[in-house]
């Protein structure tokens, strides 16, 4: 027992002489607990999901801030976008969190709710460059009218249309309301063609692709069981009911829209940016363009955000975290970063003023929607907000219910969510 605990007490005082020494890897500065490396730069760690051409990018971004200044140096670690949440979750409780993390739209608010991200309105404001930024990728990085994080990269919601399919049958222009989309789409339906589809999907593809009708009749998720809301999903049995949208939708990714649209099988869609060149990869003869989603009666035009975040970890390295965020955000490499990875610049006049998206014909048609895409929610609750919009309008398109049953349950539901 007396050489055990020895040898126990011999490995101790090893261990605490490792750890309090000034020879290791990363050390605890005396200043914030803080960590640097051996050179003495502080160290800041990054949770990104990117894969492919993204992370390389992305890497070389790292590469190229750790040599424009010598105070911090980021370390980036990938993570899978399916597991970004749970890790999360998981760090909080175990205290193994990054320094920033890179995380979807909706989730931003949840983490917020949490705890688990820093509050950084102070250093937003000190900043003094919120305003250059899109109002709806802005407000997605906000909880409670505080900033818990910048948007960094965005995407919308449009209408893609085959244009040789319109000319055939004599339509001049794209529909811009509900009314024209369902006289449209009427006409385009013929020989094996649907005129018309959404992706509903018992997923947030679902809750994504329906609020931008949601919105464009004035309402939101916490008025589900409103006129214009019904209107809204009524819009879509409407289609189904005619013929001109298949009743298979509710089975059908945004992927597999993109297929069939490839495919001349769809003649109009609603579908994201990120699809443009796999439908020109796919059919690279297909003559089609994109515009604003119809727009309700008396609405105006919508659509909803997708794209990234990139939020700071409460406790951590908040100055060296930020500073990595405003150097990202400098609008000449926000635009080739933006460009070179197939998103949108989230600054206002980096989107509106790059020939990148002036003058390509179909990123183009995502100008105009980029300024009123709003966020879905934000709401902390919001997986479980989004699944109630999902089941309504699985319900409606599949006539287990109506419309309109189908959303006052919704509305309860969410209704419960918030007020829990």
């Amino acid at each position: 027992m007396k050489k055990v605990s020895v040898l126990v007490i011999a490995m101790l005082l090893m261990l605490l002489a490792a750890c309090g020494g000034g020879n290791s890897i990363t050390d605890e500065s005396a200043q914030g607990g803080e960590k640097t490396d051996a050179s003495g730069k502080e160290t800041v760690n990054i949770w990104y999901y990117y894969s492919g051409k993204q992370q390389e990018l992305f890497d070389d971004l790292i590469k190229q801030y750790n040599e424009s200044q010598d105070q911090y140096v980021l370390e980036g670690e990938y993570v899978p976008f399916a597991d970004t949440k749970k890790q999360l979750s998981i760090g909080a409780a175990g205290g193994t969190l990054p320094d920033l993390v890179i995380m979807d739209v909706v989730d931003n608010a949840a983490f917020a709710a949490q705890g688990v991200l820093a509050d950084i309105t102070d250093k937003v404001n000190e900043w003094g460059k919120a305003d250059t930024l899109y109002e709806g990728p802005l407000k997605s990085a906000m909880y409670e009218d505080k900033y818990y994080g910048l948007p960094v990269g965005s995407n919308a919601l449009g209408l893609f249309y085959n244009e040789d399919l319109l000319k055939e049958a004599n339509i001049e222009a794209p529909p811009t309301t509900w009314d024209e989309l369902v006289e449209v789409a009427q006409k385009l339906t013929k020989d094996g063609v649907k005129g018309f589809a959404v992706s509903a999907v018992k997923t947030e593809e679902a809750a994504f692709q329906f609020y931008p009708f949601l919105r464009s009749a004035g309402e939101d998720y916490d008025s589900l069981d409103s006129e214009g809301a019904i209107e809204a999903l009524e819009l879509y049995k409407t289609l189904i009911d005619n013929g001109s949208m298949g009743s298979n939708v509710v089975n059908a990714t945004q992927d597999d829209l993109a297929r069939q649209f490839s495919n001349g099988q769809l003649a109009m869609m609603v579908n994201g940016p990120w699809n443009i060149e796999r439908i020109k990869g796919e059919n690279p003869d297909l003559n089609f363009g994109t515009t604003q989603i119809p727009k309700a009666p008396n609405g105006e035009f919508a659509s909803v955000l997708g794209g990234e975040n990139i939020a700071i970890i409460k406790d951590k390295n908040i100055d060296g975290a930020f500073d990595f965020i405003t150097w990202l955000l400098e609008p000449e490499r926000l635009e080739t970063f933006s460009a070179e990875t197939g998103v949108f610049p989230v600054i206002q006049e980096v989107l509106e003023t790059s020939d990148f998206w002036k003058n390509d014909k179909h990123l183009n048609g995502f100008v105009p929607i980029m300024d009123g895409a709003e966020p879905r929610g934000p709401h902390p609750e919001w997986p479980a907000i989004s699944e109630a919009i999902q089941i309504a309008v699985q319900e409606t398109l599949t006539d287990t219910k109506s419309a309109e049953d189908a959303l006052k349950n919704a509305a309860e539901t969410v209704e419960g969510i918030i007020n829990k």
